[in-house]
């Protein structure tokens, strides 16, 4: 049987993925997209924290949002705590699940076609062609184009062949709870709750709560000690003994592209190295992919000279705060817990607080910077 042809086949369709493919099929491309998962947006593990500036630059709808934040309290070891307060909302909690299918839905009424539990075992970009081969149930078929998209997330198994990961990953693992009291985002530092991290509590409304942190190791043991912490069990009604852990790349991969190939979103490491959030830099990273992609239909090049320019692009757009947010790691995970506490104390009392007010929730470079260098002036080594 002949191969099955489209102009761009997209791997991955997550927010990134489908967001790519709408961009693409709106140019008129003849897209194809292909999901590994049987439904769009399953079991997905984000908490589903977007920036205002996301959520107004790419038009979202106010059906995804579950709540608006407008509060965020970060607490000490000790149990001590600041809070960041404005009259309008921050960042928005959406429920992924509606999120991604809204995504994926814009691509396919611009006639991108969406394959659904369709897995790609085999890639190669070879021949004048990109080329996959999909398992869907106990079916095999062949698929080609002239441009592949991988956006398949990051993944130690799938593709390894073809995509190189970064060298270093991080474990992000949370649960679903119902909980007293939880009005806003609370964030947890410590060396007993997340070393070098945080944990998080996140009301999705109506009393449900998402519970997790971010760590190097032993994720299950250290989200299972989270939820004994004093401040979180007591208001604690139920959990879900769900608990799902994803790895989140900590930094770019090497190469981001090859001939007739681009790779975009967390499978390239297009992460937020802070928070380890990815929805904002990997759909920036979407718009700088198409239009290379366009580029490359435009004059018939789909050399990887062509996408080279992709990542050139998008490394500028965001690798500053990549190394940003890996640096401020570097620094959070040699404090000892009493300097965690100095912080928090000095950040209500020494004039801190005015500048994390006015920085952005997405672009943090120039706060870590400025915090960076305030902090070490305090010598806090020496603690």
């Amino acid at each position: 049987m002949a191969d099955e042809t489209y102009d761009v086949i997209v791997i991955g369709a997550g927010p990134v993925g489908s967001y790519t493919g709408y961009l693409l099929a709106k140019e008129g491309l003849k897209v194809g997209i292909f999901e590994k998962n049987t439904a769009i947006g399953k079991d997905v593990n984000c908490t589903g924290i977007i920036s205002t500036e996301c959520f107004t630059k790419f038009n979202l709808s106010q059906d995804i949002v579950l709540k608006k934040i407008h509060v965020i309290k970060a607490f000490s070891p000790s149990g001590d705590f600041i809070q960041y307060q404005s009259s309008a909302p921050i960042a928005y909690v959406i429920d992924r699940s509606l999120f991604d299918n809204t995504m994926n839905r814009m691509a396919v009424e611009e006639g991108a076609v969406t394959h659904v539990n369709t897995c790609a075992e085999e890639i190669v970009s070879t021949n004048g062609a990109f080329r996959i081969k999909v398992k869907t149930g106990e079916e095999k078929r062949e698929f080609k184009s002239k441009v592949g998209i991988l956006a398949s997330g990051f993944e130690l198994s799938t593709l390894r062949d073809v995509i190189k990961r970064p060298r270093k990953f991080l474990y992000g693992i949370q649960t679903d709870a119902m909980m007293e009291h939880v009005n806003t985002v609370e964030v947890y530092f410590g060396n007993t709750i997340a070393p070098g991290s945080f944990g998080w509590v996140v009301p999705t409304g109506g009393g449900s709560t998402k519970i997790g942190l971010i760590v190097k190791e032993s994720p299950l043991s250290f989200l299972n000690s989270f939820l004994q912490n004093p401040l979180v069990k007591k208001r604690l009604r139920s959990s879900d003994k769900n608990m799902k852990c994803s790895l989140i790349p900590f930094g770019s991969i090497p190469k981001s592209y090859a001939e007739r190939v681009v790779i975009v979103g967390e499978a390239a490491g297009q992460v937020k190295t802070t928070t380890g959030g990815g929805i904002y830099f990997g759909l920036l990273c979407s718009e700088i992919a198409a239009r290379t992609v366009l580029k490359a239909f435009h004059c018939g090049d789909f050399s990887a000279r062509i996408f080279k320019e992709y990542e050139a692009n998008w490394k500028t757009t965001i690798e500053p705060e990549v190394k940003a947010g890996i640096m401020l790691r570097n620094l959070l995970s040699r404090l000892s817990d009493s300097q965690i506490d100095f912080l928090v104390d000095l950040a209500k009392s020494d004039g801190i607080l005015p500048n994390i007010k006015i920085s952005n929730f997405d672009w943090q470079k120039d706060i870590i910077l400025s915090l960076s260098r305030h902090f070490i002036s305090k010598k806090l080594s020496g603690r």
